[in-house]
């Protein structure tokens, strides 16, 4: 047996820890079929080296488990997740601030939205595989890693979606629509909705059937098939709201 780390024993350990889901999320209300939630997921976590550096000289591990709002806008993924949320409620994507200030999204205690990854170990580079993330995970390959967590992870994502039947299940990050459909156990096969923006064409996704109805949307971080603009995220959020009660 290949040795690794004890850093990635008890990486796994955790992974494969139905009630340690929660901590490998990034926060918010989980919510039960009697208090439905929003969950947005995106595909990993982004952590870049200012992050670390801003996390250590904040002292940042109590902070990052709060979650506060102050800290979530300074990430233009959540600003932008906030805009798509307070459209999907019927406001403005201009009004994210005042729509987070008053709904308190992903923070710790507060209700309604859960954020989290499908593949939750963040890295400094998405598509380059180092010796870091072997020692973290104890994998050589980013391709093992992500089919290690599709075997043991996904089935414990799916038990947490069985339990909290969340009333929408957003996905960020349409080059992995099938592992959301695949987590959220949807048979059916996605409505796709092509809309353009300055000559970007930008794709959404709608399922139901499964354990939640499912929206699949680009990335909200950039690029130009993105979710970048508000006016990209308010199209996106407008054809939500029509195939779901919200």
């Amino acid at each position: 047996m290949t040795q690794i780390s004890s850093a990635a024993r008890e990486f796994r350990r955790r992974v494969a820890d139905e009630a340690a889901f929660l901590e490998t999320c990034d926060g918010g209300d989980a919510g039960s079929p009697a208090r439905p939630s929003i969950w947005l997921m995106g595909i990993e976590p982004g952590w870049s080296l200012s992050d670390e550096k801003r996390a250590v000289s904040e002292g940042a591990s109590a902070r990052l488990r709060q979650y506060p709002i102050d800290l979530q806008l300074g990430w233009r993924f959540n600003q932008n997740a906030f805009k798509l949320l307070a459209a999907l409620d019927g406001q403005s994507p201009d009004e994210y601030r005042t729509f987070a200030k008053r709904a308190q999204p992903f923070v710790a205690g507060s209700t309604g939205y859960f954020k989290g990854n499908l593949f939750p170990e963040p890295f400094h580079k998405v598509k380059v595989w180092d010796a870091e993330a072997v020692e973290a995970t104890g994998f050589s390959t980013k391709a093992e890693y992500q089919a290690w967590m599709r075997g043991t992870r996904f089935p414990v994502f799916k038990n947490w979606l069985k339990s909290c039947r969340p009333r929408l299940f957003i996905g960020v990050g349409s080059t992995f629509l099938f592992d959301f459909l695949h987590v959220t156990e949807t048979q059916e096969s996605p409505e796709e909705h092509r809309f353009e923006v300055n000559g970007h064409t930008k794709r959404v996704f709608v399922a139901s059937g499964g354990l939640a109805p499912v929206a699949v949307i680009p990335h909200l971080s950039g690029g130009s098939n993105g979710l970048n603009g508000n006016l990209s995220i308010q199209r996106a959020a407008e054809h939500i709201r029509s195939k779901f009660e919200l």
